[in-house]
């Protein structure tokens, strides 16, 4: 079976008023939460962060009370995205945060060493 992705925020979000507007979403918990089932084993991984939303233009606003979490979820994958292109800066774009993910599980699935119980270990 494949990886499967979710994607979501974190319902409480940070807001300022600005530009004549009250409640402007400023900042995002983003999380992202990838599995794998293969048999009867389920494998997890789990990453996660703020990011902080382009609040200079306000022409588009939209009234905090008709937010959607479609609609907030784009903002702040854009903003993942548009962060990740910034000359040096180090992040990753939401498709790599799922490769990531994905490469997390296939470790979890194929671990280089292991614990096992001894032989004589009782059960």
């Amino acid at each position: 079976m494949a990886v499967t992705h979710n994607w979501g925020v974190n319902p409480e979000l940070k807001t300022k008023s600005q530009g004549g507007h009250d409640n402007v979403v400023f900042q995002v918990n983003w999380y992202l939460r990838s599995e794998e089932t293969v048999g009867d084993d389920t494998y997890h991984a789990y990453t996660g962060g703020d990011v902080n939303l382009d609040t200079s233009d306000l022409s588009d606003f939209t009234a905090f009370s008709d937010l959607t979490e479609t609609q907030v979820l784009g903002w702040a994958k854009a903003q993942i995205d548009a962060d990740a292109a910034e000359e040096d800066s180090g992040g990753k774009t939401c498709a790599e945060w799922q490769t990531a993910m994905e490469s997390e599980i296939a470790y979890k699935k194929n671990p280089p060493t292991r614990i096992e119980p001894a032989p004589w270990a009782s059960n």
